[in-house]
């Protein structure tokens, strides 16, 4: 009986134990906080409970009233600033653009250059974060070839929409091509609630779908995702991460 009273008793202490120690939230490093998707992302994580890093060229820009948050000033094309900003980091989400650059080089892209910044920045390390890299929807058809066909009405080689648009295939070829922890996720065909240069109008139900190898369609054949639900896909596969190495996508 006495035995049984004490391990009643453990197992209450431990119960106690359990619930009073404090939860430990990962700690997540955005790049590209102050755009549109970024934005929703650092929203997403701080809902959670997560401690967030956000990193701009102008942290200034970044007004976000919660303790969890801190803005940073960075630059995703720099290996020192990297490694700088995303010492320590669980998480790093890498969140960019090109915006209107006027080089057709898809190497020399943002996006293209953030993956080779991170790969040269977490290669042979003892211990680094898993990167999650926002993809461009065009990827999606897997051959060079075959995104040059798709994107070919609006963006020729030569031109600097080739340049933005093919740079996130290289993006994508540097991470395949590295042993550090990534995955890329990108978006579905038509990314709802966004535009360019407006504030994004949020829809979050947290319901998605997934692929690893072609978009995800509803019964109409129709490619689509709201930029809360990206956001939501993006910060699941931070907690509990199923695609590392890999590149995924989401749709309704």
């Amino acid at each position: 009986m006495r035995t049984l009273r004490f391990i009643g008793l453990l197992s209450a202490w431990a119960t106690a134990v359990a619930f009073a120690a404090p939860v430990q939230a990962d700690t997540f490093v955005v790049f590209g906080a102050s755009g549109n998707i970024g934005g929703v992302i650092v929203n997403e994580a701080l809902s959670r409970g997560h401690t967030v890093i956000g990193v701009s060229r102008d942290p200034a820009k970044l007004k976000i009233d919660n303790k969890n948050f801190k803005a940073a000033a960075g630059d995703v094309t720099d290996v020192a600033s990297f490694k700088t900003v995303t010492k320590g980091a669980d998480i790093v989400f890498i969140s960019v653009s090109d915006g209107m650059s006027a080089d057709p080089d898809p190497k020399n892209s943002t996006v293209a250059k953030a993956a080779q910044t991170a790969v040269e920045a977490f290669t042979g390390a003892a211990q680094s974060p898993h990167v999650i890299h926002i993809g461009g929807a065009m990827t999606l058809a897997e051959t060079k070839e075959a995104i040059e066909a798709k994107i070919a009405p609006f963006a020729k080689p030569g031109t600097p929409a080739y340049g933005r648009l093919m740079g996130q295939y290289e993006a994508l070829q540097t991470y395949r091509a590295s042993k550090i922890r990534w995955t890329v996720l990108t978006p579905a065909e038509q990314l709802q609630g966004w535009a360019m240069g407006k504030p994004p109008t949020v829809t979050r139900t947290g319901k998605y779908r997934t692929s690893t190898s072609a978009a995800v369609t509803d019964a109409n054949g129709k490619s689509a995702i709201d930029i809360g639900d990206l956001a939501v896909a993006a910060v699941d596969e931070a907690e509990k991460p199923r695609f590392v190495g890999q590149r995924f996508t989401v749709g309704y």
